[in-house]
């Protein structure tokens, strides 16, 4: 049998990732990290405009992560080479360097990993919009050690995980339904609701609607009688096990009384169900079966088949090597 647990840890996926909240990214600074097992530089320049570029010179190999931001550019420390946002050498003798674009959306930001030198094949999420939802409530992350990025993203189509870890909720209703259309997938679900949010939103059943934009994306909404809770996840992946999750509870402040008692109880609702996941991720082990469909389960089955078609292999430029990885995977037993 394949080693599924290896195998799974090449798997990396194309589409925009978050990479943390704009204010992160202060003009002139830079800051170095890793994001999809590749390295990367971010810098804001004088315009404001934030980039992301390969952290290494192209003369001399150089990290210019202790350079200076002048004016568009990055200069590298060693020899003062120029580099534009998109990885351009103002030096012509020297050859550009990789750069991923990056979109900011409301204090958000993301960028598109793929192949190298390929373009966006879809804007970036939109689920903070404008007039709907202005403001940011509450916001909490957390970093996880997985065995395959996708995981934590199978709970919104999973009903089962809100029954078992999330003290408010109760028995399924409603087992997933999962559609997917291109990069877009919706699954609805429902569940039992406990006191006292039942007495609170006059309800007993919550109904759950989580809409994705890429495997690594999801923005969920949660209805139980007149209470309507709106939570972000946002799931960056460092490398093939680590991955940082960040949820953020989202809605419209507003200066009437009880549309303000609302927004508080979704708030400390979803809030507290972030903490109550906190002590089952830090005390799971990951293991070679926490990703792989389930015969039983048709949502987290097709879930599953819509993430693989997103993946692609970084950090390789030889194309038999992606091929072999591609080949391998294939042939991983499910």
């Amino acid at each position: 049998m394949a080693n599924k647990f290896l195998e799974a840890e090449k798997k990396y996926f194309r589409g925009w990732m978050f990479l943390g909240f704009s204010s992160a990214f202060p003009k002139g600074k830079i800051k170095t990290r890793k994001y999809m097992n590749e390295d990367c530089l971010l810098f804001r320049s004088e315009s404001g405009k934030l980039n992301m570029i390969e952290p290494y010179c192209s003369h001399f190999g150089t990290n210019m992560e202790t350079g200076k931001v002048m004016g568009e550019n990055i200069q590298c420390p060693m020899h003062g080479r120029m580099f534009e946002g998109d990885g351009a050498c103002r030096n012509a003798k020297f050859k550009s360097i990789r750069s991923y674009t990056v979109a900011e959306n409301r204090g958000l930001v993301f960028a598109w990993f793929d192949e190298p030198g390929a373009e966006p094949q879809w804007e970036h999420p939109q689920f903070m919009n404008e007039e709907e939802f202005p403001d940011i409530l509450w916001r909490h992350a957390r970093n996880l050690e997985l065995h395959h990025p996708a995981v934590p993203q199978n709970n919104g189509v999973d009903p089962r995980h809100f029954e078992f870890t999330h003290a408010m909720f109760g028995k399924v209703t409603q087992e997933g339904d999962f559609e997917a259309e291109g990069h877009k997938a919706t699954c609805k679900m429902a569940t039992e609701v406990q006191k006292p949010l039942s007495t609170l939103a006059k309800g007993n059943v919550a109904e759950v609607t989580a809409y994705y934009e890429g495997p690594l994306n999801d923005y969920l909404i949660s209805k139980t009688g007149s209470n309507v809770a709106h939570l972000g996840n946002f799931l960056t992946v460092i490398d093939g096990k680590h991955c940082k999750l960040t949820q953020i509870g989202m809605g419209k402040r507003t200066f009437n009384p009880v549309t303000r008692i609302q927004d508080l109880i979704s708030a400390f609702f979803s809030w507290n169900a972030t903490r109550e996941d906190a002590p089952v991720w830090n005390n799971r082990k990951p293991i070679e079966h926490d990703y792989y469909p389930h015969d039983t389960d048709k949502a987290i089955k097709a879930f599953c088949e819509w993430t693989d078609t997103f993946q692609y292999f970084p950090g390789s430029d030889d194309e038999q090597e992606k091929a072999n990885d591609e080949n391998r995977l294939k042939a991983v037993e499910i």
